[in-house]
């Protein structure tokens, strides 16, 4: 696969995603993704930006926490 912005290879790694929200922070563990070896664009697929949309949701509001962080391939299998 080669990477929409600048056209290097991407790879498979593994990421950490954030993403703010009204409480407080989301921080996503261990997310499969294409990263481009050159810019760093990072690309997910669909299966996987569906399951982080839903973790968001899951997590978002944690009672009391202002950061709650997740391990993406312990409750996505």
């Amino acid at each position: 696969m080669k990477c929409g912005i600048c056209k290097a290879e991407m790879e498979e790694k593994a990421v950490t995603y954030t993403e703010d929200v009204d409480q407080g922070v989301i921080v996503i563990r261990h997310v499969p993704a294409q990263v481009c070896t050159e810019c760093g664009n990072t690309w997910y697929s669909g299966t996987v930006a569906v399951e982080l949309e839903k973790l968001v949701d899951q997590f978002a509001f944690s009672a009391g926490s202002e950061v709650s962080v997740i391990n993406f391939a312990k409750l996505v299998a």
